[in-house]
Order: C-alpha cells, then structure tokens, then sequence
C-alpha cells in the first residue's frame, strides 16, 4: 500500500469484509437478477503526508511547508464515506458489476471497477474489468514547493485488472493489474527554493506513468465449520513513471484473517512492504526507498432489523510509510463507523 496515496482507500475501508467469503471472488449465484451492498457513514482521519491534498470527499492536507527537508506534519478531520457494488446475474452464469468489490475493501484497495465474472466450473472463477478512480484522489502541483501555498490537483488513474480464483479447482488466486497515473497539472520541482531544480532535475520528478502489479494469494479455511479463513498474499508491483526518480519496484505481503461468528463478523488485516526507487531523486541526491506497514480490522454486526439485510460497521486502519527521507515518510490512522445494506439475497 504506497500511503502517499492513503486517501484512495478510506472509502473502500467502510466495506471491510462485508460479507467475507470462502473465496475472494464471491460464488456466482445460479438464479439470476440484481444483487450488491451499500455501506456509509462518518469516520475520522489523522494523516501526515506531503503528497495527499485529499479528494472531493476529503479535505485535508497541510497547504505550505517550510522546507523539503522537514518531516510532514499531522492534519486530521472528519468525513462521510460510502462505498458499495452492483451487480446483475445472468442465466448462464455471467455477472456483470459494478463498484469497489468486497475483495477489494478486505485487501485494503480503493479502486472501483467495471466488469465481467464468468464461473468456469472446475476451473475456478474468471474475471475482468475496467479500473477507474470513482473519486479521484487529490494531490499537490508541486508537492516540493517551498514557503509558499501549494495548489490542488487531481490525480486520476484507470486501467484494466484480471482475476483467476480457485486456479483449476485448488485454493490459489491470480491476479494482474496495470493503471494509467496521471497528474492532471505536474509541476513537481518548480517551486523548491532551497536547492537548484532544472528542467533536467523536474523531468527526474514526474509522477505520471504506468503501474503493473502482481498478486499470488491462497485460501486455508480452519478450525469447525470452517469459521477461521486465512489468507496470505504476496504482491510484487512495477513503477514505471516518466520521472526515473519516481519509477521502481516494490513488494508486500499481506496476511487476512476472517472469523464468522453468530451474527456478526471480524476481518483483519497485516501488511509488511517495501520500495526501492531505479534512481536518486535529485533533489536529495538519494533513492527514496522506503519500508511499509499497515494493519486494521473491521466488525460486522447483524441489526436486529426484520429483513436480515443491514449490518453495523466499523473499522479501524493504521499505517506508516518510512522512508529513508522524511520528506516522503507518511502515517494515517482512520477509524470508520457506519451501516451496510445487502439487497436481493446472494
């Protein structure tokens, strides 16, 4: 999880595991007909960040910094959120949807989709779909911009994701991604007064780009009834930016945990990363490697409510980002608390 863009995120956390499920793509139903969830509510952030100006949600972020060379300072408030999927089941088994998925809000991505499921029997689940920022996250111009106040831009993303569950009839996932990054006004190092930054030194900082991750995941289901569901991830990602300073090569691996209870549900999340940068950034004259973690978990509890279908939520996510410059060192704390809508039956 690259927390510089932690903002994306906090929707998708009020889904958490919905309904976790004994695969991460939910089993295609045999009828057909419109299903999905809904989930809202309010949360609170407490964020240090020198690159995350919130989105059109969220405003947060500190608009001046004194110098690149000091560490971000914390800005917090409070939010609505929402998130949620539809989807429509045809007779033969396609399913079309759209949303942020529950796989998604467990493995703590914020991207919604467009797609196609199709259960190929045997072999597993097939999926694919068109990613897109549902709301796009906001960033600085210039992110290095010295004493003066920095201005707000979007940072969209799109791209295409495919997905393989129960590989030929075992446990394992697959999963390949790739996004389009784009910084609708890039003007990184334009503004830094306290070192010299050319044309040359802004080209080494440019974020827009291309990224391509990879993911191998597997399913143990534990303990009586099989209520405990483990699942260990490994993710590597590509970074290939227009800036080299910013391009790269990163990894994470990821533990989930799920236990359905009677009436309620628990999913929690471990997540241990790391990044290395393919050159120096110029304005530090080092890579701005860096190592990740993060962790959260998320509770479900049934409401008494005469159609089954609404659920209590809430969540709660740390996470840091530790660079070998603090400049780019980031932390989020988020705790949402909210309500779920599950409509037609799965």
């Amino acid at each position: 999880m690259k927390l510089s863009h932690a903002c994306s995120l906090i929707l998708a956390l009020g889904a958490g595991a919905a309904a976790p499920l004994a695969s991460a793509i939910e089993p295609i139903p045999q009828t057909p007909g419109w299903r999905g969830f809904l989930v809202g509510g309010a949360g609170y952030i407490d964020l240090k960040s020198n690159f995350v100006a919130g989105n059109g949600v969220i405003d947060i972020g500190r608009e001046t910094i004194n110098s690149i060379y000091d560490s971000p300072q914390s800005d917090s408030t409070w939010h609505p959120f929402f998130t949620g999927e539809i989807n429509y089941t045809f007779e033969d088994q396609w399913q079309v949807f759209l949303g942020t998925s529950l796989e998604d809000a467990v493995t703590l991505d914020g991207v919604a989709q467009f797609g196609v499921r199709k259960d190929i029997g045997s072999s597993g689940v097939l999926q694919g779909g068109y990613l897109f920022s549902g709301i796009p996250t906001q960033t600085w111009e210039d992110p290095y911009a010295e004493g003066v106040k920095r201005d707000e831009t979007d940072r969209d993303s799109s791209g295409l994701r495919l997905q393989w569950d129960r590989v030929m009839g075992s446990a394992f996932e697959l999963t390949f991604s790739w996004r389009d990054i784009s910084i609708e006004n890039e003007r990184s190092g334009q503004g830094v007064t306290s070192v010299p930054c050319d044309v040359a030194c802004q080209d080494l900082l440019r974020r827009d780009g291309d990224q391509y991750s990879f993911d191998v995941s597997y399913l143990y289901k534990l303990g009586e009834g099989s209520r405990h569901l483990l699942r260990p991830m490994v993710r590597y990602t590509i970074d290939d930016r227009e800036g080299d300073a910013i391009s790269g090569d990163s990894y994470r691996l990821q533990l989930s945990y799920i236990f359905l209870g009677q009436g309620y549900t628990v999913a929690s999340n471990i997540a241990f990363g790391g990044s290395g940068e393919d050159e120096r950034n110029p304005l530090f004259g080092v890579t701005t490697d860096s190592t990740r973690y993060a962790i959260d978990t998320t509770l479900f509890y049934r409401l008494p409510a005469a159609s089954g279908r609404w659920q209590a939520v809430g969540s709660i996510l740390w996470g840091k980002d530790d660079s070998n410059v603090r400049f780019y060192d980031s932390d989020i704390f988020n705790v949402n608390l909210g309500v779920m809508y599950r409509f037609a039956g799965r």
